[in-house]
C-alpha cells in the first residue's frame, strides 16, 4: 500500500520490481521505498489509501482532463467570432490550456497533427479577452497564423505578418515572427505569446533557444504563453527539457540538463564520442505522467477524436513570395483566375511554363514544409505535384525520409514493390510522386498528411489524389496540404475550389 507520511509517499508491502523503475528510492533503516514526487507517486493511484489517493487527486485529474474529446467537463464558456464554432474537443483543450496558463502562466498544446492547434491557441486568447499577440512560427507558416488571427481572434486589433527586416512590427496589434526573426520582437510587449512549433527549441545551446526561452528572451515579454508541438517528435526527452527548465520546472523537480539526461534517457560513450539514443522506455509513463499531471500539457490522438473529425481536412498554406517568385507573378498577371475558372486552361504556350517555373521556384519553401511536418511528429506523408523537374527536386532535398518516387516513367513492374515498401517499412516516410502516375489505382494508407507541392487545377484530380490515402485500411482522417504562393493564380484557384466546397458543405449540412 501507498501511504504519505513526512512529506513523502511511502511504499509499505513486499518488494516490486516496477518500484525502482516508477522512480522510487530505497531507504535501507527503514526497509522502505518511496519518492517526495507526486507524480511518481500517482503512478501507484490505485494502490494508495484514501488519504494519500485525496492527496494525489488533483493529478489523477488533470490527467483525464488532459485526454478529454469532448466537453463535458468544461465548465467555461469560450467566446467565438460570428459563424464560427469550436469542435466539442478543441472547447476542452482551451479550457484545459486556460487552466494551465491559471497555475503557470505557460502551457504545451501538443495535439497531434490535423486537430487544430491554432483553432485552441487562439481560444485561449479569447477566453482571456487578450487583444496584443505575438507568434513566433516556422517561416512558411507566418501569412497562415496572420489569416487565423484575423478570423478567429475577436479582440484583434490587426494582425501583421513580419516577412522583411524592414518591416516595422504593428505595436498598436498583434504581429507574427519567423523563429530566424524573433529577435526583432524589440521592445514590443504584447499580452499574450505563441510559440508554435515548439520542437524548434530542442537544443538548449543553439542561439535560436537562448533568443526565445532565455531568462530575457522573447517569452519573458509576455504574463501568458503557450507552446504548440509534439513533445519530443524524434523519441529523445532532453529535446523538451529547453522548454520545461524554462517553463515549469517543477513539474521535473527542478532537475538541471544533464541529471534530466540521465534520468529520462539513453546514452552511449563511443569513440565517436557521447551521444543521446532515445527515451528509457521503463521512464517514458513517469515523464507522461509528470506533463499531463501537472496539467502543462493537452494531448490528444486523432484515433480519440475522430468521430467529431471530417473525414478530409483542407489546409491551404499561403507562402510569402521570395525574388523568383515576385517575377513570376507579374507575368501571371497577363491571365485572368475568373476567366480560367470559368472557361478552363487556355491552350498557350506561356501558362504552362509559368507554372513550371513557379513549381520550381516553390522548392525550397515545400521542402521547409515536409520536413518541419515530418519533425513535428508526423510519422509518413504523401507529396503530389506535377513537374518531372520539381519531383526530381523534392526527392534529392527530402532524400534523409528514404523516399519512393513514381511518376508516368517508373515501371509498372516496380510501382506495386514501391507502394509495399511505404506501407510497409517504417524508415520509408514519403511517397512522392506525379498527380497523374500517383494519382489512381494504389493505397498509400500509411500516411494520413497528403501535401500537394503543385496542386491540380481539376479538383476532381486532387481527389483522386486525397484518395490514395483515404480508403479503406485508413485509421484516420486525411489533412490535405495546399502550398500556395500569396497572390499566385495557384491561390485563386485552389482557393476559390476550397470555398465552393465549404459552401456545399454548409448547404448540405
Amino acid at each position: 500500500m501507498l501511504i504519505y507520511e513526512n512529506n513523502k509517499y511511502i511504499w509499505k508491502g513486499k518488494y516490486e520490481s516496477k518500484l525502482p523503475k516508477a522512480g522510487f528510492y530505497w531507504h535501507p533503516a527503514s526497509k522502505t521505498w518511496w519518492t517526495a514526487s507526486p507524480y511518481v507517486a500517482s503512478l501507484l493511484y490505485e494502490e494508495a489509501d484514501s488519504n494519500t489517493q485525496t492527496k494525489l487527486k488533483h493529478i489523477q485529474d488533470r490527467i483525464f482532463f488532459s485526454h478529454l474529446k469532448d466537453n463535458c467537463l468544461a465548465k467555461d464558456i469560450i467566446p467565438a467570432p460570428k459563424d464560427l464554432v469550436y469542435m466539442p474537443f478543441q472547447v476542452a483543450g482551451i479550457n484545459h490550456l486556460a487552466q494551465s496558463i491559471k497555475l503557470y502562466n505557460t502551457a504545451l498544446l501538443a495535439d497531434e497533427q490535423g486537430l487544430g492547434k491554432t483553432v485552441q491557441a487562439i481560444g485561449v486568447a479569447n477566453f482571456f479577452k487578450f487583444e496584443k499577440i505575438l507568434v513566433i512560427c516556422p517561416a512558411s507558416l507566418r501569412l497562415n497564423w496572420t489569416r487565423e488571427l484575423e478570423r478567429w481572434h475577436i479582440h484583434n486589433p490587426g494582425a501583421r505578418a513580419i516577412l522583411t527586416g524592414k518591416d516595422k512590427l504593428n505595436s498598436c496589434g498583434s504581429n507574427v515572427l519567423s523563429y530566424n526573426m524573433a529577435d526583432k520582437a524589440g521592445d514590443y510587449k504584447p499580452d499574450y505569446i505563441i510559440v508554435d512549433e515548439a520542437h524548434m527549441l530542442k537544443n538548449i545551446n543553439t542561439k535560436r533557444t537562448k533568443i526565445i526561452l532565455g531568462e530575457k528572451g522573447v517569452i519573458s515579454r509576455a504574463p501568458s504563453i503557450i507552446l504548440t508541438g509534439t513533445p519530443f517528435p524524434n523519441g529523445k526527452p532532453h529535446e523538451l527539457y529547453p522548454v520545461l527548465s524554462r517553463c515549469v520546472p517543477r513539474c521535473i523537480d527542478n532537475l538541471k540538463y544533464w541529471p534530466f539526461v540521465k534520468k529520462f534517457c539513453r546514452t552511449e560513450n563511443s569513440e565517436y564520442g557521447f551521444r543521446v539514443l532515445g527515451a528509457k522506455k521503463e521512464r517514458l509513463e513517469e515523464l507522461s505522467v509528470r506533463l499531463r499531471g501537472s496539467g502543462f500539457m493537452t494531448r490528444r490522438l486523432k484515433k480519440a477524436v475522430l468521430e467529431q473529425l471530417p473525414p478530409k481536412q483542407y489546409k491551404m498554406v499561403i507562402f510569402p513570395p521570395t525574388g523568383k517568385m515576385k517575377k513570376i507573378l507579374e507575368k501571371e498577371t497577363e491571365f485572368d483566375a475568373s476567366e480560367i475558372l470559368k472557361h478552363g486552361v487556355p491552350v498557350t504556350q506561356g501558362l504552362p511554363e509559368l507554372r513550371r517555373q513557379m513549381g520550381i521556384a516553390k522548392i525550397p519553401v515545400v521542402i521547409d514544409y515536409v520536413n518541419n511536418l515530418l519533425e513535428s511528429g508526423v510519422k509518413k506523408a504523401i507529396v503530389f505535384a506535377h513537374h518531372k523537374e520539381v519531383i526530381s527536386y523534392l526527392v534529392e532535398g527530402l532524400q534523409k525520409y528514404n523516399p519512393i518516387k513514381i511518376t508516368g516513367s517508373t515501371p509498372v513492374k516496380l510501382r506495386q514493390e514501391y507502394v509495399d515498401r511505404f506501407q510497409q517499412d517504417p524508415n520509408t516516410r514519403l511517397a512522392i510522386g506525379n498527380i497523374q502516375a500517383m494519382g489512381m489505382g494504389i493505397t498509400l494508407t500509411a500516411a494520413s498528411d497528403v501535401v500537394f507541392a503543385e496542386g491540380s487545377w481539376v479538383p476532381g484530380e486532387n481527389e483522386q489524389c486525397a484518395d490514395r490515402a483515404h480508403r479503406i485500411g485508413q485509421e484516420n482522417n486525411v489533412l490535405l496540404h495546399f502550398l500556395v504562393v500569396a497572390g499566385s493564380l495557384d491561390a485563386h484557384i485552389l482557393g476559390s475550389a476550397a470555398r465552393k466546397k465549404r459552401d456545399i458543405k454548409n448547404l448540405l449540412n
